[in-house]
């Protein structure tokens, strides 16, 4: 089972766009469970993670993305911003990369050339720290650190403008 842990960024609108995406993959038994981080404490936020089922956590600065992964129920995590919209048809390159490669974290990279090869610089290439886009096995993600570099998936994800 794959938890999203979801970064609101304090947009309410942006989340709920995230989280309607989410739905088919819940239907289809992709994703088991949500997590919603808020780091300003907004009401709108809390109510909308409750509405749609999700977990609510409140995290400090710095905090967030190791907050939400601790609440997460399944053995792997889809880190997303509010806003990110995977493309149509993402779940079964998940489910397919879960089935090929065991215990690798893949990336899901933002739409766009630039973007995307940011992102792929940022965790394949230096640090490795996590970031939104990343479908890994929780231990990894709560070390603050990947273990090997991520796998880019073949599907992208895209911000919606709101």
């Amino acid at each position: 089972m794959i938890t999203a842990v979801i970064r609101s960024n304090r947009d309410a609108e942006a989340l709920a766009a995230t989280l309607s995406v989410l739905i088919p993959a819940v239907a289809q038994g992709v994703i088991g469970h949500a997590v919603v981080i808020d780091e300003a404490d907004d009401a709108a936020i809390e109510r909308l993670a409750d509405e749609t089922g999700a977990s609510y956590v409140r995290a400090k600065n710095g905090e967030a993305w190791s907050s939400g992964v601790a609440q997460a129920r399944g053995d792997w995590v889809i880190l997303l911003e509010a806003g990110d919209l995977p493309e149509p048809q993402w779940t079964p390159s998940i489910e397919r990369h879960l089935l090929t490669m065991a215990m690798r974290p893949a990336l899901m990279p933002l739409r766009g050339m630039a973007a995307a090869l940011r992102e792929w610089g940022a965790v394949s290439l230096r640090s490795r720290h996590v970031r939104a886009g990343l479908l890994a096995p929780k231990t990894q993600i709560l070390s603050g650190r990947l273990a090997r570099a991520p796998r880019r998936l073949t599907v992208r994800r895209e911000r919606a403008e709101l």
